[in-house]
C-alpha cells in the first residue's frame, strides 16, 4: 500500500461492490442545524432578507417611474397637453389592451368617414344621409360610431374653411385634387384644427395610412407634406 497521503476526493469515497461511490457524510440526529450567515450578522434570515430587498427594490422602481412620468408631463407644452377624458377610453388607468382597442376603433371610424366624404365629394348629400348610409357598413361594429359621426359632420360643416386652408397649402387649385387625396386631407386637416384631443402625429400618420391604402401611388407623400405644413401652424406647441 502506498504511503501517499489521500486526496480530498479519495477521503470522501468508498468502495461498494467493486465501484467507487461518494462517501455519505455522517450526521448525528442531535447535530445542530447549520447557522444562517445572514441571521448571524443581521438577526434576519437570508430568505427574509431577500424578500425584503425585492420588495424595497420594487417600491423604489415604482416610485422612480411615477416621478419620471410626472416630470415628463410637467415639461410638456401647455398646447400639447390633452384632456384625459378624450385621450384614452374609460379613464387614465386603462390597460394597454384597452388602449389598443380604442385606437383600432378610431382607425375604423376614420376609414368609414373617408369613404363617406369621398362619396359626398362626388355626389353632394346632407351629412345625416352619409352617416345613415355608412353607419350600416360591415365594418361599423368595429368602429367608434360617435367619432365617425363627429368626423363626417365636422368636415361637412367646415368644408369651406377647410378648403380655404388647403388652398394655402397645396400647389394646385383644390378642385384639381384627386378625390381620394382631397377626402383624406379634409379628414386630417379637420382633426388637426378641431380635435386637440388627437395628437398631431396620430392625425398625420392615420391620414398617410389611408392615402397609402386607398390613394394613388405616392399620393401618401403629398398628403404627408401638406399635413406636416398645416401642423406647424395649427399645432405649434407640438412641433
Amino acid at each position: 500500500m502506498s504511503d501517499r497521503p489521500k486526496t480530498m476526493a479519495e477521503r470522501t469515497q468508498k468502495v461498494v461492490g467493486g465501484k467507487i461511490v461518494p462517501r455519505q457524510p455522517q450526521v448525528s440526529d442531535d447535530a445542530p442545524a447549520l447557522p444562517d450567515a445572514a441571521m448571524a450578522w443581521t438577526g434576519t434570515s437570508l430568505s427574509t432578507a431577500l424578500t425584503n430587498a425585492q420588495a424595497a427594490e420594487a417600491q423604489t422602481t415604482e416610485s422612480h417611474v411615477e416621478r419620471s412620468s410626472d416630470s415628463e408631463e410637467s415639461r410638456r407644452p401647455e398646447a400639447a397637453k390633452r384632456p384625459k377624458a378624450h385621450a384614452s377610453p374609460s379613464g387614465g388607468g386603462s390597460s394597454s389592451k384597452a388602449k389598443h382597442a380604442f385606437a383600432a376603433a378610431r382607425a375604423v371610424a376614420r376609414k368609414l368617414a373617408l369613404q363617406a366624404i369621398y362619396r359626398w365629394l362626388l355626389n353632394d348629400a346632407p351629412w345625416q344621409d352619409l352617416v345613415k348610409e355608412f353607419g350600416e357598413a360591415e365594418d361599423m361594429p368595429n368602429a367608434d360610431p360617435q367619432y365617425f359621426r363627429a368626423l363626417v359632420e365636422g368636415v361637412w360643416d367646415s368644408r369651406k374653411s377647410l378648403d380655404e386652408r388647403l388652398a394655402e397649402l397645396v400647389d394646385r387649385p383644390v378642385e384639381q385634387l384627386d378625390p381620394v387625396e382631397h377626402a383624406v386631407l379634409l379628414v386630417g386637416l379637420y382633426e388637426l384644427s378641431a380635435r386637440p384631443d388627437v395628437p398631431y402625429r396620430v392625425a398625420i400618420n392615420e391620414a398617410v395610412g389611408l392615402a397609402k391604402r386607398f390613394g394613388a401611388t405616392d399620393g401618401h407623400k403629398f398628403v404627408n407634406a401638406v399635413l406636416d405644413r398645416a401642423a406647424r401652424t395649427l399645432r405649434p406647441g407640438e412641433n
